[in-house]
């Protein structure tokens, strides 16, 4: 998508419109990285980063073991908020082949 060369600056009020039907648009998913092929041999974080969802994230690496026993997860509860992660949070969460990220902001 090109850059316009001037910023778009309305002489009239902008509005959003809501669809009246309750319908979200379809999106096509747009991940950060490529999604892994297999899980087998894999090494999945399961990073806490606080915010009241503990018990959640705790029984979504229980459960995730459980379904793909071929792979390594390791939960993790970071010693910070997403904010002021710590080197060891990153080294942690990065150790990884992939981290599923838990927060509640």
């Amino acid at each position: 998508m090109a850059k316009k060369d001037t910023p778009y600056e309305p002489n009239e009020p902008v509005y959003t419109v809501l669809d009246p039907r309750s319908r979200e648009p379809v999106v096509a998913f747009r991940g950060l990285n490529q999604r892994l092929d297999t899980l087998a041999d894999k090494r999945i974080i399961v990073a806490n980063l606080h915010g009241g969802n503990e018990e959640i994230m705790e029984s979504v690496a229980a459960d995730l073991k459980e379904a793909a026993a071929a792979c390594d997860v390791v939960y993790y509860s970071t010693k910070g908020r997403w904010d002021d992660l710590a080197q060891e949070d990153w080294d942690r969460m990065l150790s990884g082949d992939a981290v599923i990220l838990g927060h509640n902001y």
